[in-house]
């Protein structure tokens, strides 16, 4: 999928990153898990930082790890260890669980949004590959939220063709990363498949995803082959689009035979757009005659070769 054809972070270089983004480590709130491979008695020790930036360790005792790094954290563990004399060479590791100024939240329309691990500025190509890319019904629209900025970045991201400078965009720890949608469209009425749809794409249970890049934009006859086209009863002449701007409703009318035949404009959707179909009360009729009639003449064919 060309969502998924993201940059490595080993293709991009920290010369990329601006020079004032820095790692600012663990802080208080932050949990890791820590492995001391050479004492397997003690399993997997789950630890939380305190509001003085510590842990408290079995044999190890009370390290600092306020602004440290991962790296620097297995250090400190490994020399209290030596300096207590419990371990000679000792071997540790560190794993994330949580920690805000090593996570970047990454939300909205992605295909598995969570909290991304990165231990310093990564591009936006890295951190979209670690929650499998962007969804069917994303936008080219990704906003990104940095502490201590008065406003959020906002990049074109195009997931069938992204740009160099939208993959290469730095993503540092702490950020929130959002990825908007291209919103939806709600059909009803006299349609053969009602339901909610995303624009460019079909959202709605019971028909089949599209794999193809998803479009920005949706004409209305766009949005009812989609919905499967209309039933034998619809008043074709009076399909309406309900549409909602600056808290007022608004209805167009649209005669869907004339649209078919091109005499009127194909309007663009907007999202939240309502489309509704009413039912002809005149071929509602005619089509219950019709059934009643087929009913009598089979009734009566029975009864004849009874």
């Amino acid at each position: 999928l060309a969502s998924m054809l993201l940059l490595s972070p080993a293709g991009w270089t920290q010369e990329t990153a601006d020079s004032t983004i820095r790692n600012n480590g663990f802080a208080a709130g932050d949990q890791i898990d820590v492995h001391m491979y050479d004492l397997p008695e003690l399993g997997v020790i789950h630890a939380h930082v305190d509001k003085n930036g510590t842990i408290h360790l079995p044999y190890a005792g009370t390290i600092n790890v306020r602004g440290k790094s991962v790296e620097d954290l297995q250090i400190d563990i490994a020399e209290a260890l030596k300096t207590k004399g419990i371990v000679k060479d000792p071997s540790v590791t560190v794993e994330i669980l949580f920690a805000a100024n090593m996570i970047v939240q990454v939300m909205g329309e992605v295909r598995q949004p969570h909290a991304v691990p990165v231990l310093g500025p990564m591009p936006m190509s890295y951190v979209l590959s670690q929650v499998g890319g962007t969804s069917t019904n994303a936008s080219h629209k990704v906003t990104i939220l940095r502490n201590g900025e008065d406003s959020p970045k906002t990049i074109d991201y195009d997931a069938s063709a992204p740009s160099s400078a939208a993959l290469n965009t730095v993503v540092q720890p702490g950020d929130v990363v959002s990825v908007s949608s291209r919103g939806v469209f709600f059909v009803a009425g006299e349609f053969n498949r009602p339901g909610i749809f995303p624009i460019g794409g079909v959202l709605s249970s019971g028909a089949a995803a599209s794999a193809a890049s998803p479009v920005e934009t949706m004409t209305l006859l766009e949005a009812l082959a989609q919905a499967g086209g209309i039933t034998p009863i619809a008043a074709r002449s009076q399909m309406r689009i309900l549409r909602t701007a600056n808290g007022k409703r608004e209805e167009i009318k649209v005669d869907e035979v004339k649209l078919y035949k091109g005499e009127v404009a194909d309007p663009i959707l907007m999202p939240n757009d309502i489309i509704y179909m009413p039912s002809s009360y005149i071929r509602t009729a005619t089509n219950n005659l019709f059934a009643t009639a087929i009913s009598a003449l089979s009734a009566s064919i029975q009864v004849k070769q009874f």
